[in-house]
């Protein structure tokens, strides 16, 4: 087919009028719901998540405070991620909320997986940040104490 024949057919195909066009099968579908939040909220509209966030933010100040504290009577940072965070307190405590948000983002995205697996182990990613931040506060503790 030619170029202005393509263009003809399609003119053709979009002129005729709407209510010809909609499907009476359209009509007895419910409305799509409302998207729930925005980027940065959708995860902490789940309880689950919210709440296992709460721990991790707690897990997270613990582990901050006691790595400042060990930063500042002479101690250093011994991850590697870590270290170029640590030598301001507003830094450690951004990179530590974008570290919350982004396990409870990932958490609540696998709880609405598609594959099972995912599904059932949402809450690891979370778990597992937990308690690297609480041990890293109880190690840092440890060492302030000696």
């Amino acid at each position: 087919m030619l170029f202005p024949a393509r263009i003809a057919f399609a003119l053709l195909l979009v002129s005729g009028p709407v209510a010809a066009q909609e499907a009476p099968a359209q009509k007895l579908l419910p409305d799509k719901p409302a998207p729930r939040g925005n980027f940065l909220t959708r995860p902490f509209y789940d309880k689950k998540v919210t709440l296992l966030a709460e721990i991790n933010v707690g897990a997270a100040v613990m582990d901050d405070v006691a790595s400042r504290k060990e930063i500042e009577s002479g101690g250093y940072e011994r991850n590697p991620l870590m270290r170029p965070f640590v030598h301001n307190s507003g830094t450690i405590a951004a990179e530590s909320a974008a570290e919350v948000w982004l396990m409870a983002y990932i958490a609540e995205r696998m709880k609405r997986s598609s594959h099972p697996l995912l599904r059932k182990t949402w809450w690891l990613p979370q778990i597992l940040n937990i308690s690297a931040k609480v041990t890293g506060g109880i190690y840092n503790s440890v060492l302030l104490t000696r």
